[in-house]
């Protein structure tokens, strides 16, 4: 009898348990979808081109996107007219990072610190042969705030972020700075279309400051995204 008893404690201590975390695998997700964005390329004012000169667009922004709970990958291009020439630009954003706890303890929902590593670039062509593509790529590191919910049915996390990265043009000797800031909201959804999908919001603003000031641009872009996980 002794040993049914411990047979069964066993059985019970070995069986999977819950211990009050929310269901683990709503943050091992994989999804991959797109995102539509209004989208604006314009010269800062240290930017010594006048704007007759300058690459200016304001065409929609669309991204192919791969995303993890901490990770994004996306690539996109589009087409604008500029003194009547049609030109093409081309964006690939990647971004990976932690969350850390503002307890100090591990936990699965509430406030966190984000730790984000960064990485882009960009190439906008020129339509005007005595001034310079933008042909710049950054490497950066940030952080903010980020407020995040997890249960088994469903997962959404708010995010503010700011990033400063080192950037250098065409892979060459010319280099500068370049910051960026960051606002999200993301919708997690595990029990929607077989394995689940996400969706959700981003605002993002760049601004370069090269050594060559001819390069001193920013870019804002905004719009929905949706994936669906794999």
């Amino acid at each position: 009898m002794k040993k049914l008893i411990l047979i069964a404690l066993f059985v019970q201590i070995c069986q999977p348990q819950d211990f009050g975390f929310a269901y683990y695998s709503i943050t091992d997700y994989r999804s991959f979808g797109v995102s539509y964005n209004v989208q604006r390329f314009a010269p800062l004012s240290t930017n010594v081109l006048a704007d007759s000169q300058s690459i200016q667009f304001s065409t929609a922004l669309p991204l192919i996107e791969y995303r993890e709970i901490n990770s994004r990958i996306a690539i996109g291009y589009q087409q604008y007219s500029l003194a009547k020439k049609t030109l093409s630009s081309f964006s690939v954003f990647l971004e990976s990072g932690n969350d850390f706890p503002l307890t100090g303890r591990e936990q699965r929902n509430g406030l966190f610190i984000p730790l984000v590593l960064s990485a882009n670039y960009v190439k906008a062509e020129t339509p005007y042969k005595q001034t310079r593509n933008f042909d710049i790529g950054s490497l950066g590191v940030g952080t903010g705030v980020k407020y995040r919910i997890l249960t088994k049915e469903f997962g959404i996390y708010i995010a503010a972020k700011g990033t400063l990265h080192f950037s250098n043009v065409g892979f060459g000797t010319e280099y500068g700075s370049m910051s960026t800031a960051v606002g999200e909201i993301q919708f997690i959804l595990p029990n929607i279309l077989n394995d689940g999908m996400i969706f959700g919001y981003r605002y993002e603003r760049q601004q370069w400051n090269m050594n060559d000031s001819s390069l001193d641009y920013e870019r804002y872009y905004h719009g929905p995204y949706i994936g669906i996980f794999f």
